[in-house]
C-alpha cells in the first residue's frame, strides 16, 4: 500500500511538471518543432518514465532536473529567435527537390529520401504528373509544399472578375436545449436581447439540437427529430 502511494505522488509531481512545462511552451504541434526541441522532449519524456516507475531515484533532483531541461528548451527556443544564424543551426533550411518538373537528385540524397517517397508525397497533394510541378520544396518539419505550374492551377472567381458572396461564419448559438449565452455575448446581443431571444424562442429551445447564427443574425436550426425526417430549417 505505501508502494501504491509513492508511485501515485511521483505520477503527480511528475505530470504536474510536465504540465508546467507544456504551458510554458505554449500552443506548439509536435511538427513545428525544431531538431533540439525533438531531442529535449525524448529526454523530458525519459526522464519523467524513469522517476515513476523507479522509486531509487532522488525525487526532489528529477524533479529538478526535468524543469532545467524544459527551462534549456525554452531558453533555446527564445534564442533562435532572437538570433537568427542560430536559428539556422538548430532548424533546417527548406530544401528544393522538384524545379519546372525536374526532380533534383542532389538533395533528394542529401536528405536520404528515395524517389519512391517523393512520390507519395506528391501524390498526397493530389500531384500525378510530375510535369505541372512549379516548385516543390521539403520544409523543415518534413512536409512538403508544393506550387503547380500557373496553367495547372485552380481558376479563381477574381480571375474570370465574377463577384461571389462573403463567407458565412456560423456560431452555435442553442447546443442540445442549452441557449449559449457566452455565444450571444460576443456576436454584440445584450443581456436584454439575449432574455428577449430566450422569451420569443422558450417553447421550441428545448427540441432544438443545434442552432447557429450568421453575421445577419439569421437562424439555421437542425431539431432533435432532423435526422429523422431529414430537415434543416432556415
Amino acid at each position: 500500500m505505501e508502494t501504491l502511494g509513492v508511485t501515485l505522488f511521483r505520477v503527480v509531481a511528475g505530470m504536474g511538471i510536465l504540465f508546467i512545462i507544456m504551458l510554458a511552451i505554449g500552443r506548439r504541434q509536435l511538427r513545428e518543432f525544431s531538431s533540439f526541441d525533438f531531442l529535449t522532449s525524448l529526454t523530458i519524456g525519459a526522464v519523467a518514465g524513469a522517476l515513476i516507475v523507479n522509486h531509487g531515484i532522488e525525487l526532489v533532483s528529477t524533479l529538478i532536473a526535468l524543469l532545467a531541461l524544459g527551462g534549456m528548451q525554452l531558453l533555446f527556443g527564445w534564442l533562435s529567435i532572437k538570433i537568427r544564424p542560430l536559428n539556422h543551426k538548430l532548424n533546417f533550411k527548406p530544401l528544393l527537390l522538384v524545379e519546372n518538373g525536374m526532380i533534383i537528385k542532389e538533395n533528394l540524397r542529401k536528405v536520404h529520401m528515395p524517389v519512391e517517397t517523393l512520390l507519395q508525397l506528391l501524390r498526397e497533394k493530389d500531384v500525378f504528373d510530375i510535369t505541372i510541378v512549379e516548385l516543390a520544396i521539403l520544409e523543415p518539419h518534413g512536409k512538403l509544399s508544393v506550387l503547380k505550374k500557373a496553367e495547372h492551377m485552380p481558376i479563381t472567381p477574381s480571375q474570370v472578375n465574377f463577384n461571389v458572396n462573403p463567407n458565412s461564419i456560423l456560431v452555435p448559438v442553442i447546443l442540445e436545449g442549452k441557449l449559449q449565452k457566452p455565444a450571444l455575448t460576443e456576436m454584440g446581443f445584450s443581456e436584454r436581447q439575449i432574455e428577449e431571444f430566450r422569451r420569443q424562442h422558450q417553447d421550441s429551445i428545448h427540441n432544438v439540437f443545434i442552432a447557429f447564427m450568421d453575421q445577419n443574425k439569421r437562424l439555421h436550426v437542425i431539431n432533435d427529430d432532423a435526422q429523422e425526417q431529414g430537415v434543416f430549417l432556415h
